[in-house]
């Protein structure tokens, strides 16, 4: 059986976790170990929801985070199997507070792997702090609010992130807030974009 249902505030979706899912929810519980505030957003929201496209990379996004903590996470990882393909997880502190993200995957793999970044604009914020619960086959990570991640796709405008973001909206069109969707729509300036979703 499987089914995706958005119901107060949490995304229940009914499947055998996809090696996507396993790689997120191994790494939301290092992440909770730790104590560092997080949230997935971008493609792997639309993925889990269950639209059909392949993607290299797992976003999450973290609370700032300082060096002590840094190097808390980095260890952690390293101890329960994971490694940097990128750069070694030992610079992560410096990496991060460059703004740059950083790529966290089981030892000896590259792909997918988790993209880190650090919350930098309002819009990260706002996904940090009103973050869905989404839970599959029992266990649960957090996800940034569909409303968003609609307006956020559109606001990027390739082909992959508006189909995306026509996935998400013919889905869950029943159970989204439309007044929280037209002020993310109106605070990216995507109002066009939106327009030609509705009536698409």
């Amino acid at each position: 059986m499987s089914g995706i249902e958005l119901r107060d505030e949490t995304l229940y979706v009914e499947r055998e976790p996809n090696q996507l899912d396993e790689l997120a929810i191994a790494f939301s519980r290092i992440l909770d170990q730790v104590g560092i505030k997080h949230v997935y957003i971008a493609g792997y929201v639309s993925i889990l929801a269950g639209r059909a496209r392949s993607t290299e990379d797992v976003d999450v996004l973290i609370e700032p985070i300082d060096n002590t903590t840094a190097d808390k996470l980095a260890t952690t990882l390293s101890t329960e199997g994971y490694w940097g393909p990128a750069m070694p997880l030992t610079s992560m502190y410096e990496m991060l507070e460059n703004e740059d993200p950083i790529w966290v995957a089981p030892t000896d793999q590259i792909t997918p792997h988790i993209e880190v970044k650090t919350v930098t604009d309002e819009f990260d914020q706002a996904s940090l702090s009103h973050a869905l619960s989404a839970q599959i086959d029992g266990q649960s990570i957090p996800i940034g609010p569909l409303e968003l991640q609609i307006a956020y796709k559109l606001s990027l405008g390739a082909q992959k992130d508006i189909e995306d973001a026509v996935h998400l909206y013919t889905l869950f069109e029943e159970t989204l807030s439309a007044p929280q969707l037209e002020t993310w729509v109106s605070r990216l300036d995507v109002e066009a974009e939106y327009d030609r979703l509705k009536h698409a």
